[in-house]
């Protein structure tokens, strides 16, 4: 069986949905519900869905350590946690509004992820969420990809967010993730990074309405669904297409099977497998 290392955060998303014009300085009815989130997270646990060994580092409040272990076993992910002793669990609220969504973030434990501790013993995807990149800084990211690199495993990337990346540097975060073999940006985060793209071996782009591509591969189509919640579709697509191509699927067969199954992702509240 393949396994899989991811690195990323954990976050507790607050959703709201309201289908109401906004309304300022009063009272908006919504639909709001509290679910296990964070891009790395959403990553893992769709990937241990799909009946791959997959492990995830990432680091939590001390209090909520037992209790987020406990979750994540429960949905078959091997948690690897740091702790922090003074910063709360990261929280994210998500407003969303028909297919456009707006993320008021705090990364909080997150942003001091160290990386202290870990082993690639064994695996054979490293996976890398943007927002780890800005936590661990260019130096760190790239002496874990080459680590990787060292011991015969492949890396993928997902970038995480147009915004933080900007902060971040554009051209300080593409040096720190030289040397990855697949990158998943969505449309925006490609339009930002692309001058910087030649590198990577595959460039799998998730375009929502528009459908994916694999650069200089193909593209295909959005499936037509009833969206609830978009949160997290992008995490289901890449690991539905990381599981096909560890399983030896060809890149256009993945795409196509991985476009389809993140639009049952949509069709469910929350950025994790709404079936367990």
């Amino acid at each position: 069986m393949k396994k899989v290392l991811v690195i990323g955060d954990v976050i507790e998303d607050i959703i709201v949905i309201s289908k109401a014009k906004k309304q300022l300085n009063t009272d908006n009815p919504s639909s709001i519900k509290a679910t296990p989130g964070g891009s790395g997270a959403n990553f893992a646990v769709w990937l241990a869905s799909l009946g791959v060994e997959t492990e995830l580092v990432a680091r939590v409040s001390l209090k909520d350590k037992e209790r987020i272990e406990s979750y994540f076993k429960q949905v078959r992910v091997i948690p690897r946690l740091e702790t922090d002793p003074t910063e709360e669990t990261g929280k994210i609220v998500v407003l969303v509004e028909e297919n456009n969504r707006t993320f008021y973030t705090d990364r909080a434990a997150n942003q001091n992820l160290e990386l202290k501790d870990i082993s690639l013993e064994g695996i054979n995807l490293l996976y890398i969420s943007g927002y780890s990149v800005l936590s661990l800084g260019e130096t760190k990211t790239q002496q874990l990809i080459q680590a990787a690199k060292n011991q015969g495993v492949q890396v993928a990337v997902d970038p995480g967010s147009t915004s933080f990346i900007e902060s971040f540097g554009k051209d300080k975060f593409l040096s720190a993730i030289q040397g990855a073999d697949l990158i998943f940006p969505n449309q925006e985060e490609y339009l930002l990074l692309k001058e910087g793209l030649g590198s990577f071996s595959e460039v799998v782009i998730t375009k929502g309405e528009l459908g994916a591509e694999v650069l200089g591969v193909g593209e295909v189509a959005a499936v037509k669904v009833e969206v609830v919640d978009p949160t997290g579709a992008g995490d289901a697509f890449a690991a539905k297409y990381m599981a096909e191509r560890l399983s030896g699927s060809a890149p256009l067969d993945a795409l196509e099977i991985a476009n389809s199954f993140a639009a049952l992702a949509v069709t469910g509240l929350g950025g994790q497998p709404h079936w367990f």
